[in-house]
C-alpha cells in the first residue's frame, strides 16, 4: 500500500524516555483540561482519546500546526519543561512535549487509548512481554495514565479519564482515525484484544492485510501490516481535511516532507502522509461519510 515510503523509526534512546518522564513528572501536579466536557460521564474503552507530540523543537512545531490546521495552544509550566495543550477551537485535543536533545532530533505522535483500569493494562502489557516506560500516575483534571511499549514495539499510552471519554466529532482539522502499523499483525491483534473490548474484522479491499478494530457497531482504529522496511511498529494518527492536495502543498511550503502524495489507487486519492519539520509522521484524509 505504502511500499514507496522510506522511513526509519527505531528505538527511542533512554535519554529521550528520561526527559519525557521529567516533563510528565514536572507537570503532574498541574491541572489539565478535561478530556470530556459532557455533563454525563461515559466511557468508550478502546477509543484513542488523546494525542501527544514529542518534539525537539516545540516552537517550530506549534507554528507549523497552527499555520496548517489553525490550532492554538495553552502552556502549562514554564521554560523548557512546559507542556503545551493543543486546542481546536474551544476543545483541547492534544499536547506537545518538548525534547530538546541533539541525539534524537525526530519527533513522534503518541496516542492514548481509553482503558477501564490503567494498572491492570500495564500488568497485562508486562505479562505479554511489553515494557513500561512511565508507571501509572494520576494527573489532576485528566485522570490516571501510563506509557508503555507494546510487545511488538509500538508506543502507546493507557488512560482512564476522570471526566469520561470525549465524544467523537467529525470535523476538519481534528483527529479522524488511528492505525497501528505492525511488524507482527497476529501478535498485535491478540495483544490489543486483551487491552480493550476490541473485535477484529479483516477489510479485504485493502492492498495489505488490514483489520478494523470495533466495539459493537463502533469503529475504533485500524491494524495493518507495516508497509515500511526498517521501521518499528508504530501508531499513525489521521487528521480530517477538506482537500488533501491543498493541505499537502501548504505543509510542504511550511517545511514538511510529503511521504505519500495523494494517489488514485490508494483510497481514491483521499489520503496523504506527511512528516512534520521535526520528523513526526501523520496522515491527512478527506472523509465525508
Amino acid at each position: 500500500m505504502f511500499v514507496n515510503m522510506v522511513v526509519i523509526r527505531g528505538k527511542v534512546p533512554k535519554l529521550i524516555v528520561f526527559l519525557l518522564l521529567c516533563v510528565m513528572f514536572s507537570c503532574n501536579q498541574t491541572e489539565y483540561p478535561k478530556l470530556s466536557l459532557s455533563d454525563s460521564i461515559q466511557y468508550n474503552h478502546g477509543q484513542i482519546v488523546w494525542h501527544d507530540l514529542i518534539t525537539p523543537n516545540p516552537k517550530q512545531a506549534m507554528d507549523f500546526y497552527s499555520n496548517l490546521f489553525g490550532w492554538t495552544y495553552k502552556s502549562l509550566g514554564k521554560g523548557d519543561m512546559a507542556y503545551h495543550v493543543i486546542y481546536r477551537g474551544d476543545n483541547a485535543i492534544g499536547g506537545i512535549i518538548p525534547l530538546n536533545v541533539t541525539t534524537h532530533p525526530s519527533g513522534e505522535w503518541l496516542s492514548s487509548v481509553s482503558v477501564p483500569d490503567v494498572d491492570k493494562a500495564v500488568k497485562y502489557n508486562t505479562f505479554r512481554g511489553g515494557k513500561t516506560l512511565f508507571k501509572p500516575a494520576d494527573f489532576k483534571g485528566r485522570g490516571r495514565s501510563a506509557l508503555v511499549q507494546d510487545p511488538q514495539g509500538a508506543y502507546i499510552a493507557y488512560i482512564y479519564s476522570e471526566s469520561g471519554d470525549p465524544k467523537f466529532q467529525l470535523a476538519d482539522n481534528s483527529w479522524l482515525w488511528n492505525e497501528l502499523w505492525t511488524n507482527d499483525i497476529d501478535g498485535s491483534l491478540a495483544y490489543y484484544k486483551g487491552v480493550a473490548p476490541y473485535e477484529a474484522t479483516e477489510i479485504e479491499e485493502e492492498k495489505v492485510p488490514y483489520f478494523m478494530m470495533k466495539s459493537g457497531d463502533q469503529k475504533l482504529c485500524g491494524v495493518m501490516k507495516n508497509p515500511v522496511n526498517n521501521m518499528r511498529s508504530a501508531w499513525l494518527p489521521y487528521i480530517k481535511v477538506s482537500n488533501v492536495e491543498s493541505v499537502s502543498k501548504k505543509a510542504a511550503s511550511l517545511g514538511a516532507k510529503i511521504m505519500l502524495k495523494p494517489q488514485d489507487n490508494i483510497r481514491n486519492g483521499a489520503v496523504a502522509i506527511i512528516q512534520d519539520p521535526n520528523g513526526a509522521p501523520f496522515a491527512i484524509q478527506v472523509w465525508n461519510q
